[in-house]
């Protein structure tokens, strides 16, 4: 794994294997353009969980955030991450 590929979280063990969770791949893919994005929970429940970025891998990290929570619906999440991204553009620096 490239340094500019590394990432931290919580693997599956699988056969004696680490694997990176499926979601968190999916996660990187989507937060490539925006800061936030909904992805369906990995228990396969029908819910969804809102992944959030911080940062512009330049001047400071990416800082990626996973679910603290899950909701019933991709447009619940999405509004979410609406919401969290009008209170963080907000907050002054």
């Amino acid at each position: 794994m490239s340094r500019s590929d590394a990432r931290c979280a919580t693997p599956y063990i699988y056969s004696g294997e680490l694997q990176i969770r499926p979601e968190v791949d999916a996660a990187l893919v989507a937060l490539k353009d925006k800061p936030y994005t909904a992805i369906p929970c990995w228990k396969n429940d029908g819910t969804w969980e809102l992944w959030t970025m911080e940062g512009d891998g330049e001047t400071e990290p990416f800082v990626i955030s996973g679910p603290a929570t899950t909701y019933p619906s991709e447009v619940d999440a999405l509004d979410a991450g609406a919401a969290w991204l009008a209170r963080l553009n907000s907050t002054p620096c």
